[in-house]
């Protein structure tokens, strides 16, 4: 199989489906921690264990040189997350001049690069259809500035925000870190072919979706320097209370909230997003 980024090397690179970057800052270097995977929980004690990370869908050079750029931003990005949430709680905004400084935004860019490698990868090991034409999303990967029909939406959800704070308290709680992926989900129709996914990290809830016969109403603009971030309505996320779940479905729960009941809520969710942001 060919690396799906750069389509000339041999895919024989795993990329973590969760940074090793957030693995080692929320647990570091020795830990007992545990990976839900929405049926199964695994016991995990490395970043570089295989069960955080993707089949072999790309190659050496493309996940050590090519997007070196956009792991460092990701990284740079959830280093400052205190920060983050701060400006969120103030200003419903993330300005990336100040979590970037001067290059905020080469960096802004090459963090949503990393988001469509992330998303590549999971519709590469989705096996939702035979054949995906991912072009837009690799050459954006690969230093093209503009892309027009991936986009991405931020929520921000004080429910996880204000655990997460609360789990980092007990250095020695196995489920002390709440990263997490969702389910990537076939949102064409006919001869649209759509996806949607999503990326969880402690108050983040990143919503990507990807039109492949699309171009859409929104684009991601690169040169603004801070973007509006939608606050979740938690009393609509979470139609039941917290505590009437335990453990790994206590976390899913948290994360996923209503789609974690009803997973063809998620869909139609998503569906309802990709149709607003066709064209025609």
């Amino acid at each position: 199989m060919k690396c799906w980024i750069c389509q000339n090397n041999e895919a024989n690179s795993e990329e973590h489906k969760f940074k090793a970057s957030d693995i080692r800052r929320q647990f570091g270097k020795s830990f007992d921690a545990i990976y839900y995977d929405g049926e199964n929980s695994h016991p995990f004690n490395s970043p570089k264990d295989k069960l955080i990370k993707f089949p072999k869908v790309i190659c050496i050079d493309c996940n050590n040189n090519q997007t070196r750029n956009a792991d460092i931003a990701y990284t740079e990005f959830f280093e400052n997350i205190d920060l983050i949430n701060n400006m969120i709680e103030t200003s419903n905004q993330i300005n990336y001049q100040e979590i970037f400084s001067n290059d905020w935004r080469v960096s802004k860019m090459n963090l949503y690069r990393y988001f469509a490698k992330h998303a590549g990868c999971k519709i590469m090991t989705s096996d939702l259809l035979g054949y995906v034409d991912i072009t837009p999303l690799r050459l954006f990967i690969l230093g093209q500035e503009h892309i027009s029909n991936f986009y991405i939406k931020i929520y921000f959800n004080k429910t996880t925000k204000d655990y997460t704070d609360y789990l980092k308290l007990d250095q020695k709680n196995k489920y002390r870190s709440n990263i997490a992926f969702g389910s990537t989900i076939y949102v064409g129709q006919g001869n649209d072919t759509g996806f949607a996914g999503s990326i969880i990290n402690g108050s983040l809830r990143i919503e990507w979706f990807y039109g492949n016969q699309n171009h859409f109403n929104k684009t991601i603009d690169f040169n603004t320097y801070a973007d509006n971030v939608e606050i979740l309505n938690t009393d609509d996320f979470y139609p039941k209370a917290l505590k009437d779940f335990q453990n790994e479905d206590f976390f899913s729960y948290l994360n996923f909230g209503k789609y974690h009941l009803n997973e063809e809520t998620l869909k139609n969710d998503y569906q309802s997003v990709f149709k607003s942001l066709k064209i025609g």
